[in-house]
């Protein structure tokens, strides 16, 4: 009977154990699939320790606490070290880790059991709930809350220097004042699951089934390049410090994410956007990595851009942009990352570009734009628009013509420029700064002179055509109305007579008449407005008709 009660006490150990590893398994935010299969495992390497104790004891009576201490080694190999069923999905399973916790929970039972049940009850049961409320503690410390320095309450004590590491002692001291001030009601909640979730970074990172770790730096290369950079691109800026499996499945994850305060961080699964997060600790999921770090502090873009005048005048000008991530209209505060808001991440990421360069549309003339490239893209865009509105004259001219200081060409293309990038930006989650323009120059000076003589001579050359058109289209008007008053005068001259003559009752004779034409004729070519516009043998023409009329028929016979 004492060797049945024996085993009974080891499986109810056992049973005891199980519980505390679903505790623990629990605290450290795993499945209850997980805890339930750890637990379900447990049990079973009970019951297996409870039958090696019995053989042993039966078999070779071999009793006694090293018996059992024993009996929970062999179990365990049997239990831990062979492959489990569903190991499949994790590669870097560490099952020595699992056989050390086992080992560690029979070793403080075995400490205990020295003194009976009291010895399990203040001995054993203290030792486990020590190791599990120290390794969540510990998990913090290594982890640390990146929020609990910013909006913790702590009474009457000071912060601690935001720049220096935090201390074990200030650990300690900010957590009793988190449990005892009221107003940290909150905060105890995120600090609570933060913990959760570094404790199960610690559990992962022992067992092998992690996530990958990256670490986010942003340090300047002092050697130059083959591309003149001082500065790292996004690729290089994300580091992978610990590799793991990002599809591991039973107690796996998270991964982990460090970030300083001015960067974030856009989280994807390669088929689906998982957010924004950071900075600070960002624990990632299954399959989910680093896909994207997005820079929080004002950027500054300044670049080149080239372009037509409306006469034909290629000219160049500096053109800056400073721009960072919509915030929302939110400032950075002490102790706190940079604002942003995940939409605007969103957006700036699904907005980036891929375009092919040059005529070839094939795979290898693809070019990507990151986000922070489309300010530079739009800008160039709107200033030439604006300038190709602009002869090249209008560009230089002095500002004393503008009663206006700000209604010169120069400010109105950099106004045009601010105008057009809150028009787009926006919609790409970029919130825009500034932005301006700095001096226009003409690209080849050699050849400006030349050109702008070409666009001189040309506009000069239409300007004297028009001048020539207008003068030939006044003098035929004139000449027009003179020869149509001059028929109006001749008629109304000649209808007068004939009515005078008619009056007077005698017959009226063709040749009074026409001498009469004649003599109209004559007085016509003496006003001198007409003179200038008739021919210079006209007066002759009309001595020659006068004689013509003057003569009779007897003298045309003659000749």
């Amino acid at each position: 009977m004492d060797i049945l009660g024996e085993v009974l006490a080891i499986m109810v150990l056992a049973a005891g154990g199980a519980a505390a590893v679903v505790a623990f398994l629990w605290l450290a935010t795993f499945s209850w699939f997980e805890r339930l299969v750890e637990g379900v495992f447990w049990l079973m390497g009970g019951m297996l320790c409870a039958s090696v104790y019995f053989l042993l004891v039966w078999g070779l009576a071999f009793r006694g606490p090293i018996s059992m201490f024993l009996s929970a080694a062999l179990s365990g190999l049997v239990q831990f070290v062979p492959p489990m069923i569903l190991e499949g999905s994790n590669k870097n399973f560490r099952r020595w880790a699992l056989y050390v916790v086992w080992l560690y929970f029979w070793v403080t039972v075995l400490v205990g059991w020295q003194a009976g049940w009291l010895g399990l009850a203040f001995i054993t049961l203290p030792a486990l709930l020590v190791t599990g409320l120290g390794l969540f503690f510990v998990a913090g410390f290594i982890l640390p809350s990146p929020f609990l320095d910013s909006d913790l309450y702590r009474g009457e004590r000071p912060a601690p220097d935001p720049k220096a590491v935090p201390t074990f002692d200030q650990e300690v001291r900010d957590f009793f004042a988190l449990l005892r001030h009221s107003r940290n009601r909150e905060l105890r909640k995120r600090w609570f699951e933060h913990r959760r979730s570094a404790l199960r970074c610690l559990v992962t990172y022992t067992l092998g089934t992690n996530y990958p770790y990256y670490v986010v730096v942003d340090e300047k290369i002092r050697e130059r390049t083959e591309e003149v950079r001082s500065w790292l691109e996004e690729e290089e800026r994300r580091v992978q410090r610990v590799g793991g499996d990002p599809f591991g499945g039973f107690l796996a994850g998270p991964g982990i994410v460090l970030t300083d305060c001015d960067h974030a961080v856009a989280l994807s699964t390669g088929l689906r956007f998982k957010g924004a997060k950071g900075p600070g600790v960002v624990f990632t999921g299954m399959s989910a990595r680093p896909e994207h770090v997005v820079d929080l502090r004002v950027q500054l873009r300044a670049f080149p851009v080239r372009a037509w005048t409306k006469d034909g005048i290629e000219v160049k000008v500096t053109t800056f942009i400073p721009f960072q991530i919509g915030t929302g209209k939110e400032v950075p505060a002490l102790g706190k990352g940079f604002p942003y808001r995940s939409s605007d991440v969103f957006k700036a990421v699904c907005a980036q570009l891929v375009e092919h360069v040059g005529p070839s549309q094939t795979a290898d003339s693809l070019e990507e734009h990151a986000w922070y490239d489309l300010p530079q893209l739009a800008g160039e865009r709107i200033v030439r628009e604006a300038i190709s509105r602009y002869e090249f004259d209008d560009l230089y001219e002095p500002f004393e013509l503008r009663q206006d200081a700000g209604q010169d060409s120069r400010s109105q293309i950099a106004r045009e420029l601010r105008e057009g990038l809150d028009r787009v930006l926006p919609d790409w989650g970029i919130q825009r700064i500034g932005g301006g323009i700095g001096n226009l120059e003409p690209v080849a000076k050699e050849r400006v002179i030349d050109q702008r003589i070409e666009a001189w001579r040309a506009d000069w050359t239409r300007k004297i055509m028009r001048k020539r058109a207008e003068g030939q289209f006044r003098r035929i008007r004139l000449v027009e109305q003179a020869r149509a008053q001059a028929q109006i005068d001749i008629i109304l001259s000649i209808g007068k007579r004939i009515e005078s003559l008619r009056s007077s009752g005698a017959p009226v004779p063709m040749d009074a008449v026409v001498l009469y034409f004649v003599e109209v004729l004559e007085q016509l070519a003496d006003r001198p407005a007409l003179r200038k516009l008739l021919p210079r043998d006209t007066g002759n023409i009309i001595q020659l008709a006068r004689g013509t009329v003057g003569r009779g028929p007897a003298d045309e016979e003659g000749e």
